[in-house]
């Protein structure tokens, strides 16, 4: 009974822990099958460990990652890491990072762009030595959206008469991990109408700001649909569509 709870504690542990390491490398991997261990690394062979769970990466972000070796006896060689299968709009600092003799790991930045591809990948590591055949593991990256706001705009028209003026409020709703600066861009105002100001900026940490739309005596009348375009420190824009009436005085 005493060894089958044993035997059943290593199962769960192992199924806890996960395994970090793929295919081995280095001279040992050419070893007769007499001389190489059933238990723990053949001597003179090397592994690549790697993060257990995934690694997240957003878009227009980056994130550092530690990819160790375990060196078997005999085993003292550079390792020169290669990356493939790396998702589409992500790169890899250094390309081709090296783990000097002696040293236990080496850190490398993922950096996405702001298209990155999205979803959960798999990106190849090939350790290369300076003798020996190539050892590599699977690296877990997932690439997740950017974070985003919204422009939020009145959901009424907004009613102008000619010769007045009239304050609008604009807002935006941000992600919970949103906190740039937006510059707010208002475009296809009615012949006769301006804005003031011109190029208003939402502040990280503010939700809204106002602006000042004043027609002329002689602005054109009609039902208008003006673009409200937020640009962001970094990202994508996004727009709204603000609906205003100008009427008679």
């Amino acid at each position: 009974m005493t060894s089958f709870k044993t035997a059943a504690m290593v199962l769960t542990l192992a199924a806890l822990t996960g395994c970090t390491q793929g295919k081995p490398g280095g001279p040992g991997t050419a070893a007769a099958p007499e001389k190489q261990a059933t238990v723990g690394q053949t001597d003179d062979t090397f592994n690549l460990s790697v993060p257990l769970t995934s690694t997240s990466l957003q878009q227009g972000g980056q994130t550092e990652a530690t990819i160790a070796i375990n060196r078997a006896k005999n085993f003292d060689e550079d390792v020169t890491l290669h990356f493939a299968d790396v998702p589409q709009g992500v790169t890899v600092e250094p390309a081709s990072a090296v783990i000097k003799h002696g040293d236990e790991n080496v850190k490398v930045m993922f950096k996405a762009g702001d298209a990155a591809a999205l979803g959960d990948f798999t990106v190849k590591v090939t350790g290369h030595p300076t003798k020996g055949s190539d050892a590599l593991v699977d690296f877990k990256l997932g690439v997740v959206a950017m974070e985003s706001f919204s422009v939020s705009l009145p959901l009424l028209s907004t009613t102008l008469k000619q010769g007045q003026s009239q304050t609008v409020s604009i807002g935006i709703k941000r992600d919970k991990t949103f906190d740039q600066d937006v510059t707010l861009m208002i475009a296809d105002l009615p012949a006769g109408v301006t804005v003031e100001p011109e190029s208003p900026v939402i502040k990280a940490g503010e939700t809204e700001t106002q602006v000042t739309l004043a027609a002329a005596a002689d602005a054109a009348l009609g039902d208008f649909t003006v673009k409200v375009t937020g640009h962001p420190a970094k990202g994508a824009d996004t727009s709204n569509d603000l609906k205003l009436s100008v009427v008679k005085e």
